[in-house]
């Protein structure tokens, strides 16, 4: 009985550990995850309780399992605001990952006690211990787990959907799969056959799906590298653009000016000489000459989102589409030239594909604007769209494009790059009007 007893407690203790484990593991993983530091003990605690219930419980394992996946995926939903297909991968990891290393422990201690599986699991004492040695192994192999695929690694396999979708597939047939070969643990079959059959089967489903997430992870990060190369090639291009566009300005500026002292010098002579009207007349033409030559707007404070906004200006001005900016952002946002870069590229970009889906018969514009309140600039921006505009699970509007596989990162990404810098994305959607409305919360450091 004592030994039951301290099996149990130990078994009670792995779980919380577990559990603990998985939480930190999942609060990293989402951006939104420091919010909910203050729940880790409290649902560690409740989820602690749960599990211990329904371990001892005389449910199938079957039962057991699938009610602590429904318990994992309620709390990503709604602790981490998580979309349904990151919910799924995440809540099904952790079970996943227990149910594998059990599959490997509980035929050890099969043979450690001479029994077959249902010799384990049917007494109370060597139930509790494989149940608790499994928890506590499932921690390191975590850790390892965060060490082979950092958490940049897993963001960006979650924010390819083609890639998660592939990975959480795989997932949920393979967790199936230990679920379901779990059945032998209640038929005495014979132990030694039955151990290296299960044994077998669980090493070989779990190096299955680190194999799958390998190669998921592998192929996002190449999409990823890929995105990031075209935006430094276009920024290139636009930086190009904008530097020739003020050399032109510079040199426009020169020349009226060795014009100006000629004029300046003319309309002296013809006050002196007391033609006031043909001097006014001159002044006139000199005014004129100075708006039409003398053409530079300057959209933003930064040099990188100037550019960016320069060539969005052109392209906007060349599809007759309504153009207006002014961006003025501190120095003390806490993101690179590059990050800023991807982020007004790829809303601008977004913007003016929408606007030219618009008919010209209809309003077609692009505005941009930023304030200050505190410690927080807001930048918003505004166009129009036509037809409907379908949202995932986490607010991002989902690409009509056919080739999603390359386009569906676009406002994912700069919503991971804003919250990364301790900000956030508000996306709006006016179905009355047809207007986008999306809000970029800068935290000034």
């Amino acid at each position: 009985m004592n030994r039951t007893f301290l099996a149990g407690a130990f078994a009670v203790l792995g779980i919380f550990a577990f559990h603990l484990q998985a939480f930190r593991y999942t609060r990293r993983l989402f951006a939104c995850g420091r919010r909910a530091k203050r729940w880790t003990l409290p649902l560690c605690c409740v989820n602690t309780g749960v599990f211990a219930v329904l371990a001892w419980s005389p449910l199938h394992i079957f039962t057991v399992y699938l009610l602590m996946t429904a318990l994992y995926l309620a709390e990503n939903a709604l602790l981490f605001h998580a979309g349904p297909l990151h919910a799924l991968f995440v809540g099904v990891l952790f079970p996943f990952v227990l149910l594998g290393v059990r599959g490997v422990m509980i035929p050890f201690f099969a043979l450690t006690a001479g029994t077959n599986l249902y010799g384990v699991v049917a007494s109370p004492c060597w139930y509790s211990v494989s149940l608790a040695v499994s928890l506590f192994l499932c921690c390191p192999l975590l850790w390892l787990q965060r060490r082979m695929f950092p958490d940049e690694h897993l963001r960006l396999l979650l924010a390819c959907q083609e890639q998660a979708g592939l990975a959480s597939t795989s997932l949920c047939l393979l967790f199936a799969y230990l679920v379901l070969e779990s059945y032998v643990y209640y038929y005495d079959f014979p132990h030694i056959w039955t151990l290296a059959f299960h044994l077998l089967t669980s090493v070989v489903a779990v190096a299955c799906f680190y194999t799958v997430l390998w190669y998921a992870i592998d192929i996002s990060t190449y999409i990823e590298y890929e995105l990031k190369t075209r935006q430094v090639e276009k920024q290139l291009q636009r930086q190009v653009s904008h530097y020739q566009q003020f050399t032109r300005y510079v040199q426009e500026l020169r020349a009226f000016k060795h014009d100006y002292q000629r004029m300046a010098d003319a309309v002296r002579w013809m006050v002196e000489t007391g033609e006031r009207e043909t001097a006014l007349e001159l002044l006139g033409q000199m005014n004129h000459e100075m708006e039409n030559s003398l053409h530079y707007t300057r959209y933003a404070n930064h040099v990188v989102i100037d550019a960016i906004l320069q060539e969005c200006a052109g392209r906007c001005a060349d599809n007759r589409i309504a153009f207006s900016a002014t961006v003025n952002l501190p120095g003390r946002i806490g993101l690179s030239d590059l990050e800023l870069c991807r982020i007004f590229g790829n809303l601008v970009d977004n913007a003016f594909e929408a606007c030219s889906e618009v008919p010209e018969s209809s309003e077609r514009f692009l505005s941009l604007t930023s304030s200050s309140n505190g410690g927080w600039v807001t930048v918003e921006l505004r166009n129009p769209f036509a037809g409907e505009i379908e949202l995932d699970g986490e607010g991002n509007p989902v690409s009509r494009k056919d080739d999603r596989f390359q386009h569906g990162i676009g406002l994912v990404s700069v919503r991971q790059i804003v919250e990364r810098g301790g900000g956030f994305l508000q996306i709006e959607i006016d179905p009355q009007s047809h207007i986008f409305a999306a809000r970029l919360h800068f935290c000034v450091s």
